[in-house]
């Protein structure tokens, strides 16, 4: 569905500059809508502008979620290869690590994504990956639970830091290019997911014993060192926000590409936005926030169970502890090809709420299959489904929620406040999975809630729709009677994505 932009005086005045794009002249601070359709057509000059981004900011971002759930996900191979063993935890310490994650997590969730212009995205992003690798070095050399339970809370305090990623993207591409660029380096966490288990497979197969370490000991070595090496690439290449480029010192962009970019950034975003504090409390006030939140609760309960408990419930297949670690490779590839193929649609045809029911569907089904049927090969094709269905969901919804929020603390408010949502219910998923073979209260609850974020997307989906018919209603009556809107000199710092010229895209 294509969501038709209004038409009042400003807009029309400069509808012919926002399809060209003319990188000689600045672009307006009051808000005007991208009146283009077309915004896969681009002229030459923009398709270098785009390839460009694409060639700095996503190997990098794709590597910093590569590092992340890596790092994220290992406790749960380390478990396998005998960390619960040699540091005497039982299952309810094991348990807790997991769980403090998510408490250092949303600690700094709102602080992470609020102050990333003043800190600067590769600064703030390339210290953060660099920190929680340096903590999972450390994870390596712990003696007993204690150590295991402050690291870990280390690694979600420094984790949430790179949550930024999203916000910072909204600069460089347009509200229809981010979610194939989001899947991009999404899907380089469904990758991580399948590389983790082949590095613990490997790890555990030549490198247990070396030098007086247990495999889990390498296991953690190997795997923060990596994220320390993409935390320094990242430091140093990664591009600042488009208007925080200073032209003609750029290695990569020219003059004419970052005049380009602010104009592109221009389209949903205030250039030199800086953080606000009246636009989180205008965040805590919308009602769509509280919808993207319960969203993306069920979604991150999902992504969270699966992360740390699919080696553990393969292995309640009846496997042994190393096909497990190689079978957890299949749903992680079955995901990876289902994001990428689900959120490139997503773009082209300008949809994001029916598709996101769909994804979450498509998890729903594989629960469903796991409480009722027993046949090992169904178990695994159920698996496959749940995984494949959490992860485009993943990147659908951060966009969904990235593109219908106007305002740039406001963007990262509502963000910030989705993820705490999620690592609260995160929470709660490290602590559902007691009761093996089956796990049948684990595959409940993470149904029901699933459920429950179809129901907010739908919510959600409504809402905006009905906004966006309030809107062009008044538009309507301001045009009968000769007049602007008051709205068509204000930017989306000051009127957020209540302006009149915003349009939500459903």
């Amino acid at each position: 569905m294509t969501n038709k932009e209004p038409s009042i005086g400003i807009e029309l005045e400069h509808a012919e500059d926002m399809q060209t794009i003319d990188p000689t002249k600045p672009p307006l601070r009051a808000y005007v809508a991208d009146t283009s359709v077309h915004s896969h057509n681009k002229t030459t000059l923009e398709r270098s502008l785009v390839l460009k981004s694409d060639f700095s900011i996503i190997p990098l971002a794709s590597l910093i979620y590569f590092a992340a759930y890596l790092d994220r996900n290992n406790l749960g191979n380390a478990r396998l290869m005998g960390l619960q063993e040699s540091l005497q935890m039982s299952n309810q310490q094991y348990n807790n690590c997991l769980m403090m994650f998510y408490i250092g997590y949303i600690i700094f969730m709102i602080p992470a994504n609020v102050f990333l212009r003043a800190i600067g995205p590769h600064r703030q992003l390339g210290a953060a990956v660099i920190a929680f690798g340096v903590m999972i070095c450390c994870l390596s050399a712990a003696q007993n639970y204690g150590t295991v339970l402050g690291i870990r809370i280390l690694v979600g305090c420094f984790q949430a830091f790179i949550q930024g990623l999203g916000v910072y993207q909204s600069f460089w591409y347009k509200r229809d290019e981010v979610a194939t660029r989001a899947a991009a380096y999404y899907s380089a966490a469904t990758i991580s997911g399948a590389f983790s288990g082949l590095i613990a497979y490997a790890v555990d197969k030549n490198l247990k014993g070396v030098g007086g370490r247990a495999g889990w000991e390498w296991l953690f070595i190997i795997e923060g060192s990596i994220a320390i090496a993409v935390g320094l690439s990242t430091w140093l290449l990664l591009p600042p926000f488009p208007d925080q480029i200073q032209e003609d010192r750029h290695w990569l962009f020219t003059r004419a590409d970052i005049q380009l970019a602010k104009t592109r950034a221009a389209s949903y975003n205030t250039l030199d936005a800086k953080f606000e504090l009246k636009q989180i409390l205008a965040a805590l006030k919308d009602p769509k926030t509280y919808f993207f939140a319960f969203m993306n609760g069920g979604v991150a309960l999902g992504i969270a169970s699966v992360s740390v408990f699919l080696p553990t419930f393969i292995r309640a297949f009846g496997y042994s502890n190393e096909k497990s670690q190689l079978f957890s490779v299949i749903p992680y590839a079955c995901a990876t090809l289902c994001m990428l193929g689900l959120v490139v649609l997503s773009d082209r045809l300008n949809v994001k709420g029916m598709m996101l029911v769909f994804c979450i569907s498509i998890s729903c089904v594989g629960y469903i299959i796991l409480l009722v049927v027993s046949s090992i090969p169904a178990k695994i094709f159920a698996t496959c489904l749940v995984v494949s269905g959490l992860y485009p969901s993943v990147v659908l919804g951060a966009t969904w929620l990235g593109i219908n929020t106007g305002g740039f603390t406001k963007r990262g408010t509502v963000w910030a406040i989705a993820e705490m949502f999620g690592q609260c219910f995160s929470i709660m998923g490290t602590h559902i999975y007691t009761d093996p073979p089956r796990y049948i209260k684990g595959h409940s609850v993470l149904l029901g809630f699933l459920a429950f974020s179809i129901l907010n997307i739908v919510a959600a989906y409504f809402w905006m729709r009905r906004l966006n018919s309030q809107k062009e209603k008044i538009i309507r009556e301001y045009n009968d009677r000769g007049e602007p809107h008051p709205d068509t000199t204000k930017s989306l710092e000051e009127a957020h994505d209540n302006h009149i010229a915003f349009r939500y895209t459903l």
